[in-house]
């Protein structure tokens, strides 16, 4: 026992206190590293592709609703498939500067709703292919009544999107959260959240940036958690989630 002033320090304690401290900021060190090295994991699997040939043009929306989880996607779909886009088409307004695209899938797996294996639904989504060209005979027209002209050597087709999504693509596979709308049309839940695309090899791929994805924190959690996994690992999260779902 060594006494310093009125207050006495016993060398023992001290010693394993020291050894506590010690341990707790190795294990504090250890915990960061593992964190650390889970995001690197992440960056390194990650796959992305924007499957389009066209300039993509993102504009920014307010969306209605956002989820934060599978979990949340899963209790607001009605339908939640695999599925094929086998068809769809563009339809742009060049007055209102505006696009949408239906696509018509056909489900090849089902895990939640009222359909079976190889039904078809339409989906309906902001954004699609857009010829700029097309906006310009229609504005040149009302120019040339004007007595003005307008260049337009710079235009071309453009990719239209939302919050740096774009539509699915005919002849790819996605995995989809669906909800329904008015006259048998649906829509993805939460806008542009409940769909990745499944490549050939049964891998989940982003066709959102992983730029645009650090600029939306958590509205794109389906492809920063999942992109680069195989199929599987989104198949249990859900098939878990239904199974012990109270509806």
């Amino acid at each position: 026992m060594v006494e310093r002033g009125a207050l006495p320090i016993n060398i023992k304690n001290f010693k394993s206190t020291k050894k506590i401290a010690l341990a707790t900021i190795g294990l504090i060190t250890i915990a960061g590293l593992a964190v650390y090295y889970i995001g690197d994991l992440k960056k390194q699997r990650f796959l992305y592709s924007s499957d389009s040939d066209y300039k993509i043009v993102s504009g920014e929306v307010s969306f209605r609703e956002t989820f934060h989880s599978v979990k949340g996607l899963a209790e607001n779909a009605d339908i939640i498939a695999e599925a094929e886009v086998i068809s769809q088409k563009n339809n742009s307004n060049y007055e209102r500067l505006d696009v949408y695209t239906v696509s018509e899938l056909r489900l090849t797996k089902v895990y939640k709703g009222d359909v079976e294996i190889d039904d078809t639904v339409s989906v309906l989504e902001t954004g699609g292919e857009f010829d700029e060209r097309e906006v310009a005979k229609y504005f040149s027209g009302k120019s040339r009544k004007s007595g003005s002209e307008s260049r337009n050597d710079d235009l071309g087709v453009i990719m239209q999107g939302i919050a740096g999504s774009i539509p699915m693509k005919q002849g790819n596979t996605y995995f989809v959260f669906l909800t329904e709308d008015d006259d048998d049309i649906y829509n993805i839940v939460g806008s542009v959240q409940g769909k990745i695309k499944i490549n050939s090899e049964n891998t989940l791929v982003s066709q959102v940036s992983p730029e645009t994805i650090d600029q939306h924190g958590d509205l794109y959690f389906l492809p920063e958690n999942y992109s680069g996994q195989n199929i599987s690992e989104l198949r249990n999260d859900v098939e878990q989630l239904i199974a012990t779902s109270p509806n």
